[in-house]
């Protein structure tokens, strides 16, 4: 009696074990799909994050460009401005005279070119730098349209003692949306206040 009670409480319990097990076997549908919910939403997130981060660091990156080729402008200037004094030359602005005009002027500095504005009219920003194979920027042909121009002009605030160099830079970002840079830099005849 005592062992038919055994076998009926084994198989009482054994028959309760498995239908436990058959009702918790698998995820129903409401449970995948909260999952899948779940898991969409811990991806979606760190990936928009990333996509933002990208556009801000090639956004970054072209204005670092445009400074750059602001700076490589106003150096060329600069080393004119010199060249100019060295040579005893009385015009400490030779060479110049194009982007002294309203409109201002366009710079190669590798290929040592001003180009002035046509008719007074003023340069456009439209027309691009090119940029080369060996990673210069010019205005000349051979290379790419690089996203970039670049505008100088130069307003001489004291005859013959200062000037004032703005170099606007514009650049496309890879949105769309038109960026411009402008770099003001004041130059001196030092020359001139050395007596020389």
């Amino acid at each position: 009696m005592i062992l038919s009670k055994i076998q009926k409480n084994r198989a009482k319990s054994h028959k309760q074990r498995r239908n436990e097990a058959n009702s918790r076997r698998g995820f129903t549908i409401l449970e995948t799909l909260v999952a899948i919910l779940i898991l969409m939403l811990s991806i979606t997130g760190p990936l928009v994050f990333t996509q933002n981060a990208l556009k801000i660091a090639f956004v970054s990156r072209d204005q670092i460009s445009a400074f750059y080729l602001a700076q490589d402008a106003i150096e060329y200037i600069k080393n004119t401005r010199d060249d100019n004094i060295l040579d005893g030359n009385d015009n400490w602005l030779f060479g110049l005279s194009n982007c002294q005009d309203s409109g201002g002027c366009t710079l190669d500095t590798i290929d040592n070119d001003i180009v002035g504005c046509p008719n007074g009219d003023g340069c456009s920003l439209d027309d691009q730098l090119q940029k080369y194979s060996d990673g210069t920027f010019g205005i000349g042909s051979g290379g790419e349209d690089s996203g970039f121009s670049r505008l100088v002009t130069i307003n001489e605030i004291s005859s013959d003692v200062e000037a004032e160099v703005t170099i606007e830079i514009q650049f496309i970002t890879n949105t769309g949306a038109n960026r411009t840079v402008v770099v003001k830099e004041y130059i001196y005849n030092w020359a001139g206040n050395l007596g020389i």
